[in-house]
């Protein structure tokens, strides 16, 4: 959207994270819950763009997301133990267990 207010805050600072939703597991329950996840990096301006399908190209500024980092939390099988999981592009993935 032309204007819009977070195309010219990306311009300024283009770091940028988007989060899953985020809530507690229940008690007794668990097992069931989802997990978390998060992804951040930057988002780059994309330059020339494209036409769509009826060949109008879209209003406001485009940008491509750099992807620097990709964090999954979860509860291990036994829902006992934090389950972090990191990757980041020079550091592939990685996987940490807590109390």
């Amino acid at each position: 959207m032309t204007g819009a207010r977070k195309g010219a805050d990306l311009k300024r600072d283009p770091r940028f994270a988007l989060h899953g939703p985020t809530f507690h597991p229940e008690e007794a329950k668990e097992n069931n819950w989802p997990g978390e996840a998060k992804i951040a990096g930057r988002a780059v301006p994309a330059g020339a763009v494209t036409t769509d399908e009826a060949g109008e190209q879209p209003d406001g500024g485009t940008f491509i997301a750099d992807i620097t980092e990709v964090v999954i939390t979860a509860l291990d099988a036994e829902a006992t133990r934090l389950v972090v999981e990191p990757w980041a592009p020079e550091r592939g993935l990685r996987r940490a267990e807590r109390d």
